[in-house]
């Protein structure tokens, strides 16, 4: 693994990211955008009803419910996160609005990956009838190496995401994780396709990283370290 100094953009600070697993996402090719056909995980639907005289119809989409994990290695003082390549972002960048809207042939085009990347918890879809802690246990495991007990999940809070369009709920956890407990490299499942690298941050750099906006990430990842942060000022 190696060392990168990278610069915050809230205080003109800097935060030290090390990496655990090195990049297997360097770009894509043959993108185009086109209409959503058999969905496997969002099903767009719409509600229609009325309001203070108003007649209304508001598009939704039905997706699954999810965990979402904070990572502390006591070991070496560092704070375990995942850094994948997300479509979704790629295509509102400046570079993804590029790509071409359902070619006649398949296009011969390639895009780095860089315009798609952010910084995330580890966390997984709740896809199966197994409490959220056994799904949280599973992705810990799956994504960054480390084996751990459901015991050793704590609770940060659930929140709810996409209030617009899915009103998805999500089990936020805390848990600590010592060396002697990794026992893969991680990197999410290779069977499914899946590409994750594995981040390590600093504990004294943590709250610097949580506002660097060089590093996209979403909101529940920096309600998690702000937690973590809440924490330890009440500790004294």
């Amino acid at each position: 693994w190696y060392q990168r100094r990278v610069r915050g953009l809230r205080r003109g600070s800097t935060a030290t990211i090390f990496r655990r697993t090195l990049s297997r996402m360097t770009s894509i090719k043959n993108a185009w955008l086109g209409p959503l056909e058999n969905p496997k995980y969002l099903k767009p639907f719409a509600i229609k009803f009325d309001i203070n005289g108003h007649k209304k119809t508001w598009e939704l989409a039905k997706t699954h419910d999810s965990v979402a994990i904070l990572i502390y290695n006591t070991t070496r003082n560092v704070f375990v996160f995942v850094r994948q390549f997300r479509p979704a972002v790629f295509v509102k960048s400046e570079v993804g609005k590029s790509v071409p809207w359902t070619p006649e042939t398949v296009p011969q085009n390639e895009y780095s990956t860089e315009h798609g990347l952010t910084y995330e918890l580890c966390a997984g879809i709740i896809d199966r009838t197994e409490p959220p802690e056994n799904i949280a246990a599973a992705e810990v495991f799956e994504e960054t190496g480390y084996r751990i007990g459901v015991d050793k999940l704590d609770l940060i809070t659930r929140v709810v995401n996409g209030v617009g369009t899915s009103g998805e709920r999500q089990h936020m956890f805390y848990t600590e994780v010592t060396d002697e407990q990794r026992e893969t490299q991680g990197g999410g499942l290779a069977e499914e396709g899946e590409v994750v690298e594995v981040i390590e941050v600093a504990r004294d750099e943590i709250e610097k990283f949580a506002f660097d906006e060089s590093k996209p990430k979403p909101p529940g990842c920096i309600l998690a370290i702000v937690w973590w942060l809440n924490q330890q000022k009440s500790k004294g």
